[in-house]
């Protein structure tokens, strides 16, 4: 094509036919530079289609991420909504001399007061695109910001969490080591909420027998003051952690809709 355009232009000069050299030259450049467009366009156009689906990818991943933190917030909620029920329970019993609880019925509604759980945050695929710089190209911004508020909100989940681990170890551990645990059985374990089994270490336990004769006197930790203390600064930590898990879901629940209706 190029040896064409030159013989063209060979010709006409070696006619002098300069008039019509100039007009062609000129054509020739125009055809040139719209050549030159048409390419950026169509570089730009598949640049642009590179862009759109590594958008439509991300939050078709972010989805599954926010699907897998929606099933945990389920579970959070039910953890700490048992454990409610079980302190309620508990202090119950504690203000009623009257009642009789029974130490196998008090096993089982402390048992489940020594477990946490930990809080798990499903961000991977957001924090790789903002660390590889790939929400500059994005268009959805606002919806990228929160997203980022979102993330950042986990931080509240983390700390209310964490104070309630640590008034266990703090409070209620203390307080059930001054009790001999030979009141534990394989039923000890029924009302436990825990992602992993934990049935094997109650009944490894129950299956070493206690040749002592000790009685575990659970009344004496139930009429304690500190008990009652624990029970209520129990229940208070884990009323706030289900108002922030409320929060988070409803938090979520509207990221869903606006990433699905994107």
């Amino acid at each position: 094509m190029i040896k064409f355009f030159r013989h063209i232009r060979k010709n006409l000069l070696n006619e002098g036919k300069t008039t019509k050299y100039f007009k062609y030259a000129i054509g020739e450049i125009i055809l040139v530079v719209i050549g030159i467009l048409i390419a950026l366009q169509i570089n730009n156009w598949n640049e642009n289609r590179k862009a759109n689906q590594l958008e439509t990818n991300f939050f078709n991943n972010v989805l599954l991420d926010l699907q897998k933190d929606e099933e945990k917030l389920h579970y959070y909620k039910n953890f700490h909504t048992k454990r409610i029920e079980y302190l309620d329970t508990l202090l119950t019993y504690v203000r009623n001399p009257n009642k009789t609880m029974g130490i196998d019925k008090f096993g089982m509604y402390v048992e489940p007061l020594f477990y946490a759980t930990d809080p798990t945050n499903y961000n991977i695929t957001f924090e790789s695109a903002k660390s590889l710089g790939t929400f500059n190209n994005f268009k959805e911004k606002e919806l990228l910001k929160d997203l980022s508020e979102y993330y950042a909100d986990f931080t509240l989940i983390e700390k209310s969490f964490s104070s309630i681990l640590r008034f266990i170890e703090n409070r209620f551990e203390p307080i059930m080591y001054t009790l001999p645990e030979n009141y534990m059985n394989e039923n000890t374990g029924n009302l436990v909420i825990n992602e992993e089994s934990v049935q094997e270490f109650y009944n490894k336990v129950a299956s070493i027998e206690d040749y002592r004769g000790i009685t575990a006197d659970y009344e004496t930790i139930l009429r304690t003051p500190k008990m009652e203390n624990y029970l209520i600064g129990d229940m208070g930590r884990t009323f706030g952690a289900i108002n922030i898990i409320s929060a988070r879901q409803h938090m979520l629940n509207q990221l869903l809709e606006k990433i699905k209706n994107q």
